[in-house]
């Protein structure tokens, strides 16, 4: 059962991280305009959450969520938009869609990271 909840997690890593390139470049301006592509980053995040990051690895995923989703939200501003824009109208809208959607795979594994935190430790101890 855990070797089958083991490439479960994979597979949800796996399709997360092409969903969110493709869905990511071929959404456009920020966000990914397909709400199939944004329920299966969700999913994907949730598994990945649940089934592949180990207690060790916690803080590491917690802090990688947290700079996406600030790569992500600095990729929006109007001054990185009137910086960037001038070089390539499409290579901005394509690495802020990824970044964005990348964000969006992360956050609820990072949800489900930080509540399992939280809970072992409130866990009286041994």
């Amino acid at each position: 059962m855990a070797k089958a909840l083991a490439i479960v997690g994979k597979i949800a890593f796996v399709v997360g991280v092409l969903f969110a390139i493709v869905g990511g470049i071929w959404g456009g301006v920020a966000e990914p305009t397909n709400e199939w592509v944004i329920i299966v980053l969700l999913i994907a995040g949730i598994l990945i959450g649940l089934l592949n990051v180990t207690a060790k690895e916690g803080p590491t995923v917690l802090a990688a969520a947290v700079a996406l989703i600030i790569l992500g939200i600095w990729g929006t501003s109007e001054i990185t938009q009137e910086m960037l824009r001038p070089v390539s109208q499409c290579l901005w809208e394509n690495v802020v869609g990824v970044v964005c959607c990348f964000a969006l795979l992360m956050a609820p594994a990072a949800i489900i990271v930080a509540v399992k935190a939280v809970i072992s430790t409130a866990k009286p101890g041994d």
